[in-house]
């Protein structure tokens, strides 16, 4: 299962930094056809902002699997033994829960989704379908970690401050 996660994050880190590539890209030849040839890319601006919406998507899975998301753990850092572990899955289920209603709600609203972007021309259903499939991501980042014997190297502030015992 690791490897499976590890290929699906590699696509992802992949994606993010072919997006950010190609939007920089964009950004400098909009700039050289405004200020230079005096003919500005008119589709550039709302493409840089749909490629924005993607890379926050696709970071919030990279960010899930890496457990450096923001947490209301105060409850489950004061508890410990069985109390601490239920608390934890029920964060784990109610994570479940609402990411599988924003799948569902997102799947069914982009269903209807007929028009296309203002300038670019591109159908809105191809660039709202990141929401359900980063959602689906992070889901089963989180199940995977969860039940996962090694589930890999704590991160952000579950790792301790070098030379302090917790």
């Amino acid at each position: 299962m690791k490897r499976f996660i590890d290929s699906i994050l590699a696509v992802v880190r992949v994606v993010i930094g072919t997006i950010l590539i190609l939007s920089m890209v964009l950004i400098c030849a909009n700039a050289f056809g405004r200020y230079v040839l005096f003919k500005p890319i008119i589709w550039a601006e709302e493409v840089l902002g749909y490629a924005l919406v993607w890379i926050v998507y696709l970071g919030a899975v990279l960010v899930t699997w890496d457990q450096n998301h923001l947490k209301m753990d105060l409850l489950s850092k004061m508890l410990t033994g069985w109390s601490r572990r239920v608390c934890d899955i029920a964060a784990v289920v109610l994570f479940v829960a609402a990411g599988a209603l924003i799948i569902y709600q997102s799947v069914t609203s982009i269903a209807s989704f007929t028009h296309t972007s203002l300038v670019a021309g591109i159908p809105m259903s191809w660039l709202h379908m990141i929401i359900p499939a980063s959602f689906a991501l992070m889901i089963l980042c989180v199940l995977a970690r969860t039940f996962s014997a090694d589930p890999g190297p704590a991160t952000g502030s579950d790792v301790p401050v070098q030379g302090v015992k917790t």
